[in-house]
């Protein structure tokens, strides 16, 4: 029996060393983003009251899969503070519709003047700077673990549109 336990110590060290290996791994791939690509959306608008919607959307692999637009029809605002939601592409081909799920933080520029305030389409808008993270997608052509930006104006109404000569970006 005497002999058995320097077996049974090499077998328990060889275990733990498996298990170890497997734990940083798990851990590891848990943590990573996963290739896609990037979606740049040209026209953001939507209120207070109703929902987000993109358009002019294309994605750096040049599919079919967004169908150009998408919407985010919860939470309502969006755009305020910070929340989690989901874009619905309307992709052409698919029985489903594609979702993107993303966290964004929504912050107000504090200053007289801004980009917004200052721009011919958009006078007296306050300016809003969006970022966040892409935390699921279904799409196949947006980057999981990408950012998500834009540089959003609100009218005193509570509309708002993506700032002139800017792009909702989208995992990239």
């Amino acid at each position: 029996m005497r002999h058995l336990q320097p077996v049974r110590r090499s077998l328990v060290a060889a275990l733990a060393l498996v298990v170890s290996v497997a734990a940083v791994t798990a851990s590891g791939l848990a943590g990573a983003t996963t290739t896609g690509g990037t979606v740049t959306c040209e026209t953001v608008s939507g209120s207070q009251i109703s929902p987000s919607e993109l358009f002019s959307c294309s994605d750096s692999q040049d599919s079919e899969a967004t169908g150009g637009a998408g919407s985010i029809p919860n939470p309502v605002p969006f755009f305020s503070r910070t929340h989690t939601g989901a874009i619905y592409w309307s992709g052409p081909t698919m029985t489903q519709a594609a979702q993107t799920v993303i966290h964004v933080r929504t912050q107000l520029v504090k200053r007289k003047k801004t980009a917004c305030s200052a721009s011919s389409a958009t006078p007296g808008s306050r300016e809003l700077k969006v970022a966040g993270i892409v935390k699921s997608d279904t799409s196949g052509v947006v980057t999981v673990g990408g950012p998500v930006t834009a540089t959003l104006c609100q009218s005193a109404n509570g509309q708002f549109v993506l700032l002139e000569g800017t792009t909702f970006v989208i995992g990239g």
